[in-house]
């Protein structure tokens, strides 16, 4: 398998050492997304850090005894022959404050390499893993007819789910099975789907502070603050589903189909090494229906690029 990082900074260093480390791929390559503008030498200039990150990389592979062959580029020739391309923020935003100006800024990224991806590839697998995935998915696949685009978006609600859930309860992280569903402003948990090891959560915690938990995970705003780590953590879980071909049931950003719109939706779906092989049905009590309607009209409304 071959996967192609479109980015720069430690965030795609962190993931391609993940997926080198996990041996997910034969061949990782990153191709630069910064343009060399009015000044011919800039993109060298920024492109050198991820040239030596690259190089310290396919050292740490070797001394890790990892076959994987990395490399880094800035010709989109390069795309060529990729299985899957995961499109990556610039940069962590740290700085960001306002949402529209996230938005803004990673949907004219993903203007200016999708293009680039859509000539050199054919049949690849596109992660979109900048904040806001659910909007940039519906513009990639409303604007260029893309069908295999997955929106890698709900990693940090559903983390803090299963925090907050074993926090609450006092016991271990590793037993919890979570599930949460929404777009990218909106998270719904679903707490008949949470699990302590199997046991329902409802045998575990009162309605009150079941109410209180789902409002704690459905307030928090993940896509204006840092998360690095847990969008790497969420990106190498996709990748090796897709790699391995896991058939794992995950909450990603889903090209959802009714009779009158189509919209990209957090939903859980089985990935598998054809990318999204199956979105799960689910059973809903009547106010997470009204909610569920509530967001697809909502999602309706904001991915309209007509």
């Amino acid at each position: 398998m071959k996967i192609a990082l479109l980015g720069s900074g430690q965030l795609a260093l962190s993931v391609a050492w993940g997926i080198c480390h996990s041996e997910l791929a034969q061949e990782v390559v990153f191709i630069s997304t910064q343009s060399s503008g009015k000044h011919g030498n800039r993109s060298s200039r920024n492109s050198r850090p991820i040239a030596d990150g690259v190089e310290d990389l396919t050292l740490a592979t070797a001394m890790s005894a990892s076959d994987t062959a990395v490399s880094f580029t800035d010709s989109g020739e390069e795309l060529s022959d990729s299985d899957v391309v995961v499109l990556l923020p610039a940069s962590v935003p740290f700085g960001f404050h306002s949402a529209q100006a996230l938005k803004t800024t990673n949907l004219s990224i993903a203007r200016q390499v999708v293009p680039k991806v859509l000539e050199w590839t054919q049949n690849a697998k596109i992660l979109v893993a900048m904040p806001f995935a659910n909007y940039i998915s519906a513009w990639i696949h409303q604007t260029h007819e893309a069908d295999n685009v997955i929106g890698v978006a709900n990693g940090v609600s559903t983390a803090h789910l299963k925090s907050e859930i074993a926090t609450r309860l006092g016991l271990s992280v590793k037993d919890v099975s979570a599930l949460a569903i929404g777009n990218d402003e909106v998270t719904y948990p679903l707490p008949q789907y949470c699990r302590m090891n199997g046991i329902p959560l409802t045998q575990l915690m009162d309605e009150s502070d079941i109410e209180s938990l789902s409002a704690t995970v459905a307030e928090r705003c993940p896509y204006t603050s840092a998360s690095e780590w847990t969008l790497v953590s969420h990106i190498l879980q996709v990748l090796s589903a897709i790699s391995l071909d896991k058939k794992r049931v995950m909450s990603v950003g889903t090209r959802i189909s009714t009779d009158t719109t189509s919209v990209f939706l957090n939903v859980p779906s089985k990935i598998g090494s054809d990318g999204i092989e199956q979105i799960i049905p689910l059973e809903l009590t009547n106010p997470q229906r009204e909610q569920f309607t509530q967001l697809v009209a909502q999602s309706a409304a904001s991915q309209n690029f007509g």
